[in-house]
This record gives structure tokens, C-alpha cells and sequence, in this order.
């Protein structure tokens, strides 16, 4: 169980008929969460990191777009948000998440695909600038992140794509049941439907074959991606994780995070050496 004096002030974020037990969660790499017990009800509480800024995350644009994901049946129930403290109150869901269950990967892209049709108040994610974001609050970069920096210009690793609304950050850890839904909306914005796939990909370590089904499963589900493209977008997972892990890190100095950022840089050099 949480201790009394945090959970009294959680609690106190709430309004008051959301009162109840809280017992802490495990996982996650960036956010607290909670499972709240009440008489009217179990929920998912949410607490979000506090390097919101340095991180890229807009509270007021994560929840406009989980409202729009809930509304399509793809996100849970939002019950309560307050978007100054990260908080988010979401219905309890008793369905496994892909951690601990068999993936039905070509259900995945399907509901994928209805994501990238929805529409939301919010902005272009442009991935070159989220890169250069993280490198300025990273500076001066190690030589190696410096050398990884330079190769992203090149025209081939930059293609043209029409933006959709996408999640950004589809992992085991952010989809759960069967439907299944979909968790953690902190970095959804407009972007190219071929980096939501390379991050599946990354997530779920597709291999070649399971990469061209998933391909597959998601265009025939109405979605547009080339197999040049996704490919082309493979190498900026494994760049933004880095730097992302690298942000992290100077932020916690948790050795995870650094144990993170050297496993990106080690698919990025063995993606980029086969290019």
C-alpha cells in the first residue's frame, strides 16, 4: 500500500467522491500509477512525469486526444484529468495487457489503422524536431550521439508522408485486452503512420516476415504504408529512444535508462551498417 501522506495528498487532487484506497502499481518508465478502489468503483490513476517540458509531453494535447481515441472505442473510459499535475482517471481494466498474453498482432493494425482515420485538435509530431529537441537539452552530446546526429539529414531517411493522427508509443506495456486498447497517450500527435509501425515493430521484435504481416494486416485494414518507407523510419525509433533514454537519464541517472540507450545505439549501428 502507498503510504497515508502521499496518499492523502494523491487524493486530494480528486474530487471527492473518487476517494478511496490506492495501492501503487509496478512498470512504467516515466509516470506513477495506482489502482483506486472507491464505493462506486475501481479505477486506473495516473500520475505523470514532472520533466513534461524537457521530455516533449503536453498534457492538454494527450488528453484531447485520448478523449478522441475513448470516444472510437480504442482508449478507456476517461473519468477525471487535471492536466497541470499529469493526472489521469481511467476505468480499471481486468483484461491482461501483451506483457503477459499471446499478441494478435494483425488486431493491433487493425485498430491501428481506425486510430489513423480519427481526427483531434492537435499538431504535427515532426520527428527530425522531437530529435533536435532532445539534442539541445542533451548538450554537448557524447561523440557518439554527435556521429548518429550527422547520418539523419540524408534524404532517404526523410521521405514525404501525409500525416495521421497516431499514438507514437505502442509498446506491450500501453495495449491491453483483446480489442485491445490502447494506454498511455502522452506523445499522440499528427505524424507518419510508418513510424507507428517501426515502433511496433521495435516493440514487439518483429522479424522480417512479421514486420510484412503487420504491413499487410494494416493496409488491408484501409491504412497507406510502403514497405520503402517503413523501412525508412526504422532508424528513428532506435534514435529517439536513444536520446530519449539519454534525457532520462541525465534527469534520474537511473542505470536503466542508460542500459536503454546503449541497446537503441546498438540496433541503430546494425540497421545503419545494412543500409
Amino acid at each position: 500500500m502507498v503510504n497515508n501522506s502521499v496518499s492523502d495528498a494523491l487524493l486530494g487532487l480528486l474530487p471527492s467522491h473518487f476517494r478511496g484506497q490506492l495501492t501503487p502499481l509496478t512498470g512504467g518508465y516515466t509516470n506513477r500509477c495506482w489502482k483506486l478502489e472507491t464505493h462506486h468503483g475501481t479505477y486506473w490513476l495516473r500520475q505523470g512525469n514532472p520533466y513534461t517540458l524537457a521530455l516533449g509531453i503536453n498534457r492538454e494535447q494527450e488528453l484531447r486526444v485520448h478523449q478522441a481515441a475513448a470516444e472510437a472505442g480504442l482508449a478507456p473510459q476517461l473519468h477525471f484529468a487535471n492536466p497541470q499535475q499529469g493526472l489521469l482517471l481511467l476505468d480499471w481494466l481486468t483484461e491482461p495487457d501483451w506483457q503477459q498474453k499471446p499478441r494478435d498482432m494483425s488486431c493491433l493494425a487493425q485498430q491501428v489503422a481506425h486510430l489513423h482515420q480519427l481526427h483531434a485538435d492537435v499538431p504535427v509530431l515532426d520527428i527530425a524536431d522531437q530529435a533536435a529537441h532532445y539534442c539541445a537539452k542533451l548538450q554537448p552530446l557524447s561523440p557518439e550521439l554527435a556521429h548518429y546526429a550527422a547520418c539523419f539529414t540524408q534524404a532517404d531517411l526523410n521521405l514525404p508522408f501525409q500525416p495521421v493522427l497516431c499514438h507514437h508509443d505502442i509498446n506491450a506495456a500501453n495495449v491491453m485486452g483483446n480489442r485491445p486498447w490502447l494506454l498511455d497517450w502522452e506523445y499522440a500527435a499528427y505524424g507518419d503512420a510508418a513510424f507507428e509501425l517501426a515502433v511496433i515493430s521495435d516493440s514487439f521484435s518483429l522479424d522480417t516476415a512479421q514486420q510484412q504481416a503487420l504491413l499487410t494486416a494494416y493496409n488491408h485494414a484501409g491504412g497507406q504504408v510502403s514497405d520503402v518507407r517503413f523501412q525508412a523510419r526504422l532508424p528513428w525509433v532506435h534514435w529517439l529512444t536513444a536520446l530519449w533514454a539519454a534525457l532520462q537519464y541525465q534527469q534520474t541517472a537511473n542505470a536503466e535508462y542508460a542500459k536503454m540507450q546503449q541497446q537503441a545505439l546498438i540496433k541503430l549501428e546494425v540497421i545503419c551498417s545494412e543500409r
